[in-house]
């Protein structure tokens, strides 16, 4: 009997592939009970489908088939092969491999210039090896081309994620495109051997050079920051960018402008369509040219993976509008989706790929329904709202899960300022043909180009400083998105009531626990609080030296909106070293902060660290030994709080109870600090110990632990750490006291949940 594969039957098989490859990352069966389990679900089909049309017997079957495959691929691809160079982890070596793509180099906020290699291992030492690596070096910057030969030797790490709810997972897309570690070069920097290379490697060469001429082209004529976002508008990277205007396109939900992602290609395929159409070509030779200007800004791009995906995505969109094959269309972004996963099974865990065919999806499928309904609006508006609704109806629980936030402004920054943006691409592009030729006409076509920007960027800064801009909505459950594409493809209004009720179940649940949550944020301390009816409290807020990196708004916001906490009720901070207070700065301007405590040191030095005015710090004030706070049935008492001293011998010693359960945070306090407060007869007892200073030998001492007797112990440390952290003597001291160990290194976030009597521990990491 003949099976017709329809678009339906092809959307089932992807179904069952992704169950295949999220069931294998879930529950890790052993082989023995994945077969037991596939053998006895196609015994029950069988029985089932006995006797009757053997039509539902075959798609049961293949269901099945695709389940597997799913699985097996991302077995296959999830275990590393024993020479891969993640495997040396913890070893100090000497790496030698390839440079793969072409180095970047970065200027840190400390002033160091750092330089990024991606090398492809061939040796550790006299050991063949294999995957790949991010090599940074801080040393002399060397020239390096891709292909070229790159040695260095340095301590292998893990790539490792902030692992707290809420985070991207950058681990997962890395490892997709091969890279499993890193290194840091050690004061030898790096070596580079010239090589001249084959014909692959000229051609990857001669496109990085390519992109090069338009990066120079670029800062001759136009401010560094203009320069810097159409380089990127033209071939992705976030070098350079100013972090407002980031925020601003991200406000107004078109972020993905500036990097290269489908809605370029589809725009360089719709100005070839455009240009056909004027010249009356035949549609073959459209869709032949419109494949040809994907395919070379492809090339131009680096042919990197994301690229790559972006390019398939842009020409099915492209194939589906300018041909008016939508069936079509669908089909072949089904077949895509199948053969990208059962290549590389773990793309279904890259946020790009989830936005890129999501949004895609609901070009094809919606977009045109949308247009049809809006037939009596002028075609200038309809296609660009069209388009932007269809692709956010198509992504919103994939935005609302990473970003807790809907652009309500995008339809009128795709009405008004993605036209000059989109000019700023085609023309960019043109520029740099034309400068070729005649390098003044060049310079003159990229001054116009730095005017139209900036008028487009203008209006959309209008535009994102309205009035609800942009929402923060609550995140979205497994459950609650499964909810929401079931209603959004059968059209069925009661599904969505449905989604609706269970939203409003999670955002408004019940009090009567409290929530200790220490985060992971490196080589720093953050723990939050959320009382039985969810104010938050935050003790310590992480950060990192010298700025180099965010942790404020990259880390613990995500996670605050992730747990639908869009306001703080008190920041205490137990001194103002930047691993404890620098995430504070980001905190405060994107949510409201009734009040913040920090130990007994200048204000001035709080808004230095924080990076805002003093007088806009009116809410912060020292705290003092022996205050008490009592904050919806939790009480927070300040047991410590030096008028002398500096750095760690200022930290602040705050205790958190709800009934008989009680949370020590002892910032960085050292042992002599500790000595003090036992001379005082300070009642420093609790049930969970925060270790003072990362598991510092400074800390700890054995006398203060037996007067805490903590029966779990929480080290706050950052993976890899260079300063030892924690200390083999603190572990021994703890283990004395017969504290359980926890650490956010090893365990990621910490949450505790008690209702004053039991208290209950979870891991983010198993």
């Amino acid at each position: 009997m003949k099976i017709k594969v329809t678009n339906t039957m092809l959307n089932c098989l992807l179904t069952a592939l992704v169950a295949g490859i999220l069931f294998m990352e879930n529950f890790s069966p052993t082989p023995k009970t994945f077969l037991g389990i596939c053998a006895s679900v196609t015994v029950g089909i069988i029985i089932a489908t006995w006797g009757k049309n053997s039509a539902t017997f075959t798609k049961s079957i293949s269901l099945i088939i695709f389940f597997v495959i799913g699985a097996l691929r991302f077995g296959a691809v999830d275990n590393l092969p024993a020479t891969d160079i993640s495997n040396f982890e913890g070893q100090t070596v000497k790496i030698f491999g390839t440079v793969r793509d072409e180095p970047q180099i970065k200027i840190m906020p400390n002033g160091l210039q750092q330089q990024r290699f991606i090398v492809e291992v061939e040796k550790v030492g006299d050991k063949n090896a294999s995957g790949a690596i991010i090599l940074t070096s801080y040393n002399e910057i060397k020239t390096a081309r891709i292909g070229d030969k790159i040695s260095a030797d340095g301590k292998i790490k893990f790539i490792t994620n902030y692992k707290n709810p809420g985070q991207i997972d950058s681990v997962t897309r890395l490892k997709s495109d091969g890279i499993t570690a890193r290194m840091s070069a050690g004061k030898n920097g790096v070596e580079i051997e010239t090589v001249e290379g084959n014909f692959w490697t000229k051609f990857l060469r001669m496109v990085a050079a390519i992109r090069e001429h338009y990066k120079e082209l670029m800062a001759g004529v136009m401010s560094s920051e203009d320069a810097a976002a159409i380089f990127a508008m033209l071939f992705g990277g976030y070098a350079g960018l100013n972090p407002e205007l980031v925020e601003e396109f991200a406000t107004t939900g078109i972020v993905h402008i500036l990097s290269v992602s489908g809605s370029h290609m589809s725009l360089l395929a719709a100005a070839t369509a455009s240009l056909c159409l004027l010249l009356k070509l035949p549609r073959n030779a459209t869709l032949a040219l419109g494949i040809f200007v994907i395919f070379t800004y492809t090339i131009l791009s680096g042919m990197l993976p994301q690229v790559i995906r972006s390019a398939i995505m842009g020409i099915l969109v492209f194939y589906g509008t300018a041909m008016q094959y939508e069936t079509l269309s669908a089909r072949f972004l089904t077949l895509t989706a199948l053969a990208m996963l059962i290549n590389q099974p773990l793309l279904i865990f890259d946020i790009s790929f989830q936005l890129s065919f999501s949004s895609t999806a609901g070009l094809i499928y919606i977009a045109p329904e949308l247009r049809m309904k809006m037939l009596e609006l002028p075609r200038w508006f309809t296609m660009p709202a069209a388009m932007t609704l269809s692709a956010q109806i198509a992504s919103l629980p994939i935005v609302i899960w990473y970003f807790n936030r809907v652009s309500l402004s995008s339809v009128l920054a795709n009405v008004f300022v993605m036209p000059l943006l989109e000019i700023v691409i085609v023309g960019g592009l043109l520029g740099g043909l034309i400068a070729l030729v005649i390098p003044f006409l060049g310079k003159i076509f990229f001054v116009g180009e730095s005017l139209i920007f900036g008028t487009g960027a203008e209006i959309n800064k209008l535009f994102a400083n309205l009035p609800f801009s942009a929402v923060q909505v609550p995140t979205l459950g497994f459950a609650a998105g499964a909810i929401y594409y079931l209603a959004l493809i059968f059209r069925r209004v009661e599904i969505l009531i449905l989604l609706i009720i269970l939203l409003a179940v999670n955002f408004f649940k019940a009090g009567g626990n409290v929530e200790v949550n220490f985060l992971d944020v490196g080589q720093g301390d953050c723990c939050v609080v959320l009382t039985p009816n969810r104010k938050c409290l935050i003790f310590d807020t992480g950060g990192v030296r010298e700025k180099m990196f965010d942790v404020g708004g990259r880390v613990v916001i995500p996670y605050l909106q992730h747990e639908n906490i869009f306001e703080v009720d008190t920041i205490f901070l137990t001194h103002c070293h930047e691993d404890h207070s620098g995430g504070a700065g980001t905190i405060i301007k994107k949510m409201p902060v009734r009040e913040i405590i920090t130990a007994n040191e200048n204000k001035s030095e709080y808004a230095a660290t924080f990076g805002i005015s003093e007088q806009k710090l009116k809410n912060l004030r020292a705290g003092q030994i022996g205050e008490i706070f009592k904050i919806d049935g939790v009480t927070i008492e300040i047991l410590y709080a030096p008028k002398v001293g500096t750095g760690n011998e200022i930290s602040n010693v705050y205790r958190i109870s709800y009934d008989a359960v009680s949370f020590l945070i002892t910032g960085d306090l050292v042992t002599e600090n500790e000595s003090e407060m036992l001379a005082k007869n300070i009642d420093v007892s609790a049930t969970v110990l925060k270790v003072g200073h990362h598991g510092s030998k400074t800390s700890s001492s054995e006398e203060f632990l037996r007067a805490v007797k903590p029966k779990v112990a929480v080290i706050c440390v950052g993976y890899g750490n260079n300063f030892g952290h924690p200390r083999a003597e603190v572990l021994e001291n703890l283990e004395k006291v017969h504290a359980k160990i926890y650490r956010t290194d090893k365990d990621g976030l910490i949450k505790f949940t008690t209702d004053g009597k039991n208290l209950n521990v979870n891991k983010f990491v198993d």
